[in-house]
């Protein structure tokens, strides 16, 4: 099956799961970010909702829906002045051959195709840019039409298309490999190629140039490249800070591939081994990671893997004299929250934070343990999760008063003040859940010690 095949049976998939008797949806892509004082755009990224249902990701465009003539697409037509400044952009025909849609038209179009539906239901999904700059997608008659969209039903058939997202199909999944196979030299780059001396910025260079030159299309996030203290920093931004000889490195990225995300974190030191505590903290993230992976199985809620992973590290704590208390006391009281602050994982697909990831009617916890918990769902066939416990030494977190009085029994605070400075590990790896348990699909890339010492080895001699 093309591309253009496996869309269209996307599209008739989602508008039978829609259920709609009457009226109209739009669902618009975006509209790219101008940087200021200068004539450039930030990277356009299509809003997911739009790129899973058109199959194309364009910018100021809208693809939109009637349950009696089916799916239309208008997209912009380049004017002289951006085919000199940015090129011809994609031509109509095109895009109606990527997406498989027939009836694609220019975006001033739309402003009819809204006229003949006037006084219909209209709901929106994608980016809802589309009410403030609707000029922006070629509509200027937007309050001549006297639109009213109906918010319930929007949120209904974003819901609907974010279940669909949750399953992977071969396609899809067959992207994930590519971009997961476009971040292994990356990873295995900045193993062997961080040295003491080296910059933050520097080995994130590294890292990103094995992405494009194994056909990575972008980086899937910004990179996170956090050395010494800076790996506590969740989303550290790669900066100037030099690599020194008892530092840990964490480094979180990952590649792009066909609008499909990877997101893959490996930690190791920059010394040729690990040592001390080093090697005790990141013996048990990786037993803790492997554990988890191991339980991943159809059915299995994922919220249930977060707790059974706090647990483990509440009890590694405790093993180490950090934590003081019954692990399974401390986990109720959140205190292993303190070293591993968010969720073990999410859904990750056409966005990194893929969609799906909460069922219809959780509501998130307000729990210091498990308010950043990404997913909560039975895991199902064809769904790609990361799979990423860490323990950080995060001042913010362990040096605010209150929460020092809070677990001021549970912690070892003199122990935990001495490794301040220490940083963080987190080891994370996208697993499909298969029909009797997971694959890793970036299993390539080594996280035992054993694994992670021989490339040191290797990238110092």
């Amino acid at each position: 099956m093309d591309d253009s095949s496996f869309v269209r049976t996307r599209r008739t998939q989602t508008a039978n799961a829609w259920d709609i008797a009457k009226g109209t949806v739009l669902i618009a892509s975006g509209l790219p970010l101008p940087i200021a004082g200068t004539d450039g755009y930030h990277d356009f990224h299509a809003h997911p909702e739009f790129t899973y249902l058109a199959g194309v990701g364009v910018a100021a465009a809208v693809l939109a829906f009637d349950p009696g003539e089916g799916w239309s697409l208008f997209a912009p037509v380049a004017s002289l002045e951006e085919r000199v400044w940015v090129g011809d952009g994609r031509a109509l025909a095109e895009i109606a051959a990527a997406s498989g849609i027939e009836q694609v038209q220019p975006s001033h179009a739309l402003g009819d195709w809204l006229e003949a539906r006037r006084g219909e239901p209209l709901a929106l999904a994608g980016n809802h840019d589309f009410l403030q700059r609707p000029g922006a997608y070629g509509l200027q008659r937007w309050q001549v039409l006297e639109a009213t969209v109906d918010e319930a039903a929007s949120e209904r058939l974003s819901m609907v298309i974010a279940e669909q997202r949750r399953a992977k199909s071969a396609d899809e999944i067959g992207r994930m490999r590519a971009a997961v196979e476009a971040s292994v030299p990356g990873h295995l780059a900045a193993m062997r190629l961080a040295l003491p001396g080296m910059s933050e910025r520097q080995l994130q260079v590294e890292v990103e140039a094995e992405f494009f030159r194994h056909g990575g299309d972008r980086t899937a996030y910004g990179s996170i490249v956090g050395s010494g203290p800076n790996a506590a920093i969740l989303h550290s931004t790669p900066g100037g800070r030099l690599l020194c000889e008892g530092d840990l490195v964490l480094v979180d990225a990952a590649a792009e591939f066909a609008g499909y995300a990877s997101d893959i974190t490996r930690t190791f030191p920059v010394a040729r081994q690990f040592s001390g505590i080093q090697r005790d903290l990141y013996q048990l993230v990786h037993k803790v990671q492997q554990a988890a992976i191991d339980a991943v199985r159809p059915g299995v809620e994922y919220r249930d893997l977060h707790l059974q992973a706090c647990q483990r590290i509440a009890t590694g704590l405790v093993d180490l004299g950090i934590l003081r208390g019954k692990p399974q006391d401390l986990v109720e009281r959140d205190a292993h929250a303190l070293f591993f602050p968010h969720g073990l994982g999410h859904m990750i697909g056409l966005s990194t934070h893929d969609a799906g990831g909460c069922l219809a009617g959780r509501m998130p916890s307000d729990r210091f343990g498990l308010k950043w918990l990404r997913a909560d769902l039975p895991l199902g066939e064809h769904y790609v999760v990361t799979v990423e416990p860490g323990i950080y030494f995060i001042p913010a977190i362990l040096e605010d008063p209150a929460l020092r009085e809070t677990f001021r029994d549970a912690v070892n605070w003199s122990r935990v003040d001495s490794l301040m400075p220490f940083g963080g590990i987190r080891i994370e790896d996208d697993v499909l859940v298969t029909q009797t348990g997971s694959e890793v699909l970036s299993a390539a890339i080594p996280k035992s010690i054993a694994g992670v010492e021989a490339l040191r080895q290797e990238g110092r001699s």
